[in-house]
């Protein structure tokens, strides 16, 4: 990743793939879903561990260089920000972005979540942490990054999907 990506991809990544206790796998649409009506009936765990196993899951994907499984966890209109980069809108520059991230080699990443916190109506999540990872830098010498990372996710149908995101 370039230092921008590296901060989004790694923001994205470790934001949204961080080596969390989450044994979810979020590779299948969650089955929470919401409604104003019933938000008693809202699992907060259960929705918790879809949005960490999203996170590991996207780790996964990052690190195997599968830009079309890093896709899957994006609203259309996402938008990315990263460390010193302009905002990214929308899933066909963030395609570009990874498409770049990808051929630095990342590697030995890891995440530390801080914590998912929900909407009082849970139509939306936030998750953060600090995340830390290994890639190619100028010459092909290794470059380690580090930084936070805030994911901001909306429940759509059933599923959560990011719709904003910032690393540092």
């Amino acid at each position: 990743m370039r230092i921008a990506p590296i901060a989004v991809g790694s923001l994205l990544l470790f934001g949204c793939s961080k080596s969390s206790p989450a044994t979810a796998d979020s590779t299948t649409a969650s089955s929470t879903t919401t409604s104003s009506s019933t938000t008693s009936s809202f699992d907060e765990s259960a929705a918790r561990a879809q949005i960490l196993g999203a996170d590991s899951a996207f780790q996964r994907a990052l690190q195997s260089k599968h830009v079309d499984s890093l896709m899957v966890y994006y609203d259309p209109s996402v938008v990315s920000m990263g460390a010193d980069a302009k905002p990214i809108k929308g899933t066909t520059d963030l395609r570009a972005a990874y498409e770049k991230t990808v051929k630095t080699n990342e590697r030995n990443l890891s995440f530390q979540s801080g914590g998912v916190s929900f909407s009082n109506d849970h139509s939306m999540a936030w998750d953060y942490g600090t995340y830390a990872g290994t890639s190619d830098g100028p010459y092909g010498k290794p470059v380690t990054h580090s930084g936070s990372f805030l994911n901001v996710w909306k429940n759509v149908g059933g599923r959560w999907v990011i719709v904003a995101e910032i690393g540092t």
